[in-house]
């Protein structure tokens, strides 16, 4: 585990959570993230809330794209059913193959779960059903008659959250740890049971850890709090947990020391805005953590 702030990879999410966001936006600034050297390019579930898809953002992504990791932090695997769930994963796989990330998690937004028609109650269950219907296909009983496609062999699994269930998921199954919208002292907390759930399981190695945060330029400030204010309104980080927007080059840099020092391995900013220009900004800030 490296605790030089140098050594953390940076990622950055799509801003498909911008209410309004055009597709062509999605386009320039996946393509951007690419070529600009970002570690991955994120996106975040919700379904009760004036955001495009978060699944066929990703799949808009892959399809402009050719070196990033895209990474799913998180999807909230039950607001699809199992069989949906798995088709959908294993399909963005094959789209880009060794470089889509499964970030899964049950989610905390009861909202989402009756406009999906799933009981808040059965949110854990159905997460393992998912999965299981997800791992299930690289095993097909009947091709090309059973539910498909194969995943990609390269596929990653990561597990956001530290509860029991959470860190069995992990450690059955998984390579690390999601976290995200939470200050660096609290996710601190979960990187330590991350750890030691891995140690007490036997795997070999170390957990892959991804922090998340929001960013804003200094010019975006204010339009940062105002989209957050109204996406954090249903759910999310309680208030004296809920992590700070790195504000201005100071903020950024000092969001990347704080979670370092807490444990990750890579840092994903969120964005706040759909200004391509705040995404150049970005990785101008942060060039020295980029890939050529």
């Amino acid at each position: 585990m490296s605790t030089n702030p140098a050594d953390t990879k940076i990622g950055v999410h799509l801003p498909h959570g911008v209410p309004g966001v055009m597709g062509s936006t999605i386009f320039e600034w996946a393509k951007l993230a690419d070529e600009a050297g970002f570690s991955s390019l994120g996106v975040a579930d919700r379904l009760v809330y004036d955001s495009a898809d978060a699944v066929l953002s990703l799949a808009a992504a892959a399809a402009v794209t050719e070196r990033i990791e895209l990474l799913a932090n998180i999807f909230i695997a039950p607001m699809r059913s199992p069989a949906v769930f798995a088709k959908e994963c294993a399909t963005l796989s094959r789209f880009a193959p060794s470089r889509f990330t499964l970030g899964v998690a049950a989610g905390a937004r009861p909202q989402d779960y009756e406009a999906a028609g799933v009981p808040w109650g059965d949110r854990g269950k159905v997460t393992d059903a998912c999965l299981d219907a997800l791992f299930a296909l690289s095993s097909p009983s009947n091709p090309p008659h059973s539910l498909g496609p194969v995943p990609d062999p390269g596929m990653q699994l990561l597990v956001g959250g530290a509860s029991k269930p959470a860190l069995k998921r992990m450690v059955e199954r998984g390579h690390g740890y999601l976290g995200g919208g939470v200050k660096a002292e609290f996710m601190a907390h979960d990187v330590a049971a991350v750890r030691q759930a891995w140690m007490e399981s036997g795997r070999e190695g170390e957990p892959r850890i991804v922090a998340g945060t929001w960013f804003a330029s200094e010019k975006n400030v204010d339009a940062a709090h105002a989209w957050r204010d109204t996406y954090l309104i249903e759910g999310g980080p309680p208030d004296f947990v809920r992590g700070l927007i790195a504000a201005g080059v100071d903020g950024v840099q000092q969001a990347i020391e704080e979670y370092t020092a807490a444990g990750a391995n890579e840092l994903v900013f969120f964005g706040c805005v759909d200004d391509i220009g705040e995404l150049a900004w970005l990785a101008e800030t942060v060039a020295s953590h980029l890939s050529p």
